[in-house]
């Protein structure tokens, strides 16, 4: 079995709090899971959540593998993820409301 992951997309949000500035930072990619004696491949969805604040950095991850066997499925699951910015936090639960 070969495993790969893709980074699909990235977007920003800002906060603005009493003690500074907030970044986060949300990358989506692609899980493909690869067995080569049957020539199948299961796609699955990532989040990575990379929050930059004052004098610190905090980094969160969430990944589900082998949701989906269609490229096309997994590609339009990470355009809604990344169009709502979804947290890796809300990720099974978005999962789960879209049945997957």
């Amino acid at each position: 079995m070969l495993n790969h992951n893709r980074i699909y997309g990235k977007t920003k949000i800002h906060h603005e709090e009493n003690d500074g500035t907030r970044t986060i930072m949300l990358k989506y990619y692609k899980t493909i899971h690869s067995q080569f004696s049957r020539n199948v491949k299961h796609y699955g969805v990532g989040v990575i959540k990379t929050e930059i604040g004052s004098n610190q950095i905090n980094e969160e991850k969430q990944e589900f593998n082998n949701i989906c066997k269609q490229k096309s499925e997994v590609e339009e699951l990470l355009s809604v993820l990344l169009k709502n910015k979804v947290t890796p936090i809300d990720l099974k639960y978005v999962l789960e409301d879209m049945a997957l």
